[in-house]
């Protein structure tokens, strides 16, 4: 004759124990599948370094670029500026990337801010410096 034996405490704690692990599991692949993705497929930020010029003095700028974000004397470095662009009617941002010049950090004063000196261009207040990845 068959018959149904009771389930024990012991066997509904794995049970649910097991559950629980395994939605963890599956809600963390779903989270980092398509970070891994989007780095595999080269979705990475382009930019190793990119920070802004604060002040400009004949051929001397300050820029917003530091030893914490790995700004080393000697480095060069591209200076691009976002210009407002009229788009009528046309979907798409309404500014648009021109590259300025150059510059080439000269000092590093802290973790936070350098000084470079302009290698060629026309560089500003407030235009941006960066480093591209190789």
């Amino acid at each position: 004759m068959n018959t149904v034996q009771p389930r024990s405490s012991t066997n509904l704690v794995l049970r649910t124990f097991r559950g629980r692990n395994l939605r963890a599991l599956v809600l963390a692949l779903a989270v980092a599948s398509p970070v891994a993705l989007a780095q595999e497929a080269g979705l990475q930020h382009q930019y190793l370094m990119r920070g802004q010029v604060l002040e400009v003095k004949d051929k001397t700028v300050t820029v917003c670029v530091g030893s914490a974000d790995g700004a080393k004397v000697g480095q060069d470095m591209n200076v691009v500026r976002h210009e407002r662009i009229h788009r009528h009617k046309e979907p798409g941002p309404s500014f648009r990337r021109a590259d300025v010049g150059r510059v080439k950090i000269t000092t590093v004063f802290d973790g936070h801010y350098a000084e470079a000196t302009v290698v060629d261009g026309d560089v500003r207040v407030n235009d941006t410096v960066e480093i591209q990845r190789n």
